[in-house]
């Protein structure tokens, strides 16, 4: 993919119910060398969360392949700083946000004092380690 140019066109669509008023936004990328108007230059969606694992590809991935990661990312700072709608850069923040690693969060057993990491970070909190937690269990 040499000698391409790719940015983010950005869509926002409002949506009305009868009690209920919403909006939504697409985040096309563009492949400015075959056109200037979209969907001429239409490559794919940028998808909300980039898979390493690779058990379902998007067409993003497949088609930027190893180095799609860092393109979602530097399409989403140039868009950012292009972008006059305050809406659209809260999403923006939002969707790089999703792209950054998650850190390693490291909880100490109330038990045996050793640092471990839990096995649901967003869920229940677990306080005691899986050793500790192995050792009370058998003792029932």
């Amino acid at each position: 993919m040499v000698d391409v140019d790719f940015k983010l066109r950005i869509f926002k669509r409002d949506y009305t119910n009868d009690h209920v008023a919403w909006n939504h936004l697409r985040f096309a990328v563009v492949d400015l060398h075959k056109s200037e108007d979209y969907p001429s230059n239409f490559v794919s969606m940028l998808p909300m969360r980039i898979d390493s694992d690779g058990k379902m590809p998007s067409i993003f991935t497949k088609f930027f392949g190893p180095k799609s990661l860092e393109t979602a990312r530097r399409l989403l700072k140039e868009a950012l700083k292009t972008e006059d709608d305050s809406e659209i850069k809260a999403e923006i923040k939002r969707r790089l946000n999703l792209l950054e690693p998650n850190p390693v969060i490291q909880i100490k057993c109330v038990v045996c004092k050793k640092f471990f990491r839990t096995q649901k970070e967003r869920a229940f909190k677990q306080k005691i380690c899986p050793e500790c937690m192995k050792r009370y269990r058998s003792q029932e």
